[in-house]
């Protein structure tokens, strides 16, 4: 659990309570922040590596997290404790 949460608990370590409360409790969520470990590494891999077509891919990605992360912070400001 602790490497799909990570990067997101990395960006946004005031909400890392929230976090590990949705990861456990909300698939959905759960699933994101999945999809949010993939990207990050993805466009760290591309860093390294930069090749002529990459530029491209890493917008695109780059694009991608964002959404991702707007939906991620949703979930998180929607979180109430018990």
């Amino acid at each position: 659990m602790i490497e799909r949460i990570r990067d997101l608990i990395e960006r946004f370590p005031e909400d890392e309570g929230s976090v590990r409360e949705l990861i456990k409790r909300d698939s959905m969520f759960d699933g994101l922040c999945e999809e949010y470990r993939k990207i990050t590494d993805e466009l760290h891999r591309l860093e390294r590596v930069r090749g002529p077509g990459d530029m491209a891919e890493a917008e695109g990605l780059k694009r991608r997290r964002v959404a991702v992360e707007e939906e991620l912070l949703t979930k998180m400001e929607g979180y109430q404790p018990v």
